[in-house]
């Protein structure tokens, strides 16, 4: 429950450093939830931590773009929010700040299958 606590608390600091910058907003609070999800170890296709792990025990590094890439950052963040509760609760948050609008599990599974769609895979 601390964690909890403090990733709401990081991300009230988000708003509160530039309220007038939703963009920038919304990229931090992704990172941070994106981060979040993998601390609890939620995985889809071996996404994440497996492939941070493989990268960390060689010399070569993935690059660095797969980790980047916003589009793949957000599936993460949407697929984890259907399964866990409190990453749904964070993007909740976001969410509402951002979109002016509550979250609903339907938004977040249109959200997964527009980016599919697009052809974003892990």
């Amino acid at each position: 429950m601390e964690d909890d606590k403090y990733i709401f608390q990081l991300l009230g600091n988000y708003i509160e450093e530039d309220p007038d910058d939703m963009e920038n907003f919304y990229n931090d609070a992704m990172n941070l939830i994106r981060g979040a999800a993998a601390d609890k170890n939620i995985e889809f296709d071996g996404y994440f931590r497996e492939r941070w792990e493989i990268s960390a025990d060689t010399i070569f590094e993935f690059d660095e773009d797969y980790f980047e890439n916003e589009d793949r950052r957000d599936l993460y963040v949407f697929l984890s929010a259907l399964v866990d509760e409190e990453i749904f609760g964070y993007l909740h948050y976001v969410w509402h700040h951002v979109f002016h609008e509550d979250l609903k599990k339907a938004i977040v599974e249109t959200k997964i299958f527009e980016l599919k769609e697009k052809g974003i895979i892990f």
